[in-house]
């Protein structure tokens, strides 16, 4: 695969995106962590930010650091196998976000943390103040093209097919039908209607 390097900053500067909500995130809390999937997706795009912040990690260790150094205005919410869900704020905005950290699967790369997600347009990680995508990724979000990259959980998958639609986004013409295969012939689907963390 073929990954792409840059400066954020830079980038977002470039496309006329602002990054301030992502540069506090990550100022507060993003030491120690990769900070990946929507919320750069919809920085890159100029959406509202109002998706969850999802932090990935190298090792439970990491995560434990990481997790130890929060701010005591957030408050655990949640906490399942898979991820644990905090509410709070971060210094500079009144405004209440969600961060999740997830912990199902620890990394070595940003690239490898990109490599595991199963739409393109989700392909975007913040690695300090390196952007890490894929070619492929950023052609699609710049069309709003919703294409399958890896399917590991159909039920979730086919999921945030439908909530990508409502926010504009168009399945390719193989994108169903990957998403039904998988889910037709995955045996651990029915256990996985439960699994929220990647939706």
């Amino acid at each position: 695969m073929t990954y792409f390097k840059t400066d954020f900053h830079e980038f977002c500067d470039r496309s006329g995106c602002s990054h301030d909500d992502v540069d506090r995130v990550v100022k507060a809390i993003g030491k120690g962590a990769w900070l990946a999937g929507g919320a750069i997706r919809r920085t890159l795009i100029g959406h509202a930010m109002d998706s969850d912040y999802d932090f990935f990690f190298s090792s439970a260790d990491a995560l434990a650091e990481w997790e130890g150094r929060l701010p005591e205005t957030f408050k655990l919410v949640r906490e399942t196998e898979h991820h644990k869900h905090w509410k709070g704020t971060v210094e500079g905005s009144d405004l209440t976000i969600d961060v999740q950290a997830i912990r199902f699967k620890f990394y070595a790369s940003a690239e490898e943390v990109i490599d595991s997600f199963d739409y393109t347009v989700t392909m975007f990680c913040l690695d300090g103040t390196t952007l890490v995508t894929t070619p492929t990724a950023l052609w699609d979000l710049g069309r709003k093209r919703l294409a399958v990259h890896r399917i590991t959980y159909p039920v979730a998958t086919m999921r945030r097919l439908l909530k990508y639609t409502k926010q504009g986004f168009t399945a390719c013409a193989g994108c169903l039908q990957s998403i039904l295969v998988e889910t037709a012939s995955s045996p651990e689907a029915m256990a996985q209607l439960d699994i929220t963390y990647i939706d």
